[in-house]
């Protein structure tokens, strides 16, 4: 599928029949949502997933959740990662206010206003943001905390926004930093 020829794809083809989704980002986005959301189990974020992405719920929902994927990732079957070692640099929830503003910022959209944007092209909006935008700074000090790579003014300038440069630990990141610091104790 070539996005510049054939569009953005509106269903998913699933044991022989199409389905129709929700394609709009806000949809996508609470998908993901659900999958940062640490109190939910993953039966739970799969139920979040098909109940949002899709308009009739296929029956076969191991094929349903393979081909949500599939869409979320925007036709990749694996999507690469950008900091390459696997760690996250932006949370949908955490910066919410920054990726809005980068959005208005870059491309004069306001996504409190436009009444559809396809997940596609959020993504792939998304992804190419201006580098002079706030969120790609926090993204750029982000990556070089990451990386042990920070100046000194670099490193002071993180301290001092630290409240928002941080992103809270997923439950997995919790339990390993909280077992770290028994074994430091010895507990």
């Amino acid at each position: 599928m070539n996005a510049l020829c054939d569009g953005f794809p509106t269903a998913v083809a699933i044991g022989g029949r199409e389905y129709a989704i929700n394609a709009d980002f806000r949809d996508c986005l609470q998908i993901i949502l659900a999958f940062e959301d640490g109190a939910l189990t993953p039966e739970e974020q799969q139920c979040v997933m098909l109940q949002r992405l899709y308009k009739e719920i296929p029956p076969n929902l191991i094929e349903a959740c393979e081909m949500a994927v599939l869409f979320l990732n925007c036709g990749e079957s694996k999507r690469s990662d950008a900091a390459g070692s696997g760690a996250r640099l932006y949370s949908f929830q955490h910066d919410a206010d920054y990726i809005w503003a980068a959005f208005r910022q870059t491309y004069g959209i306001d996504l409190e206003t436009v009444d559809f944007l396809h997940w596609w092209k959020f993504v792939h909006l998304f992804m190419n943001l201006r580098e002079d935008c706030f969120f790609q700074q926090m993204i750029y000090l982000r990556r070089k905390k990451q990386k042990g790579a920070l100046t000194k003014e670099e490193q002071r300038a993180y301290n001092d926004m630290r409240d928002i440069l941080d992103l809270p630990l997923t439950e997995d990141e919790q339990e390993t930093a909280d077992e770290f610091m028994k074994a430091l104790h010895g507990e």
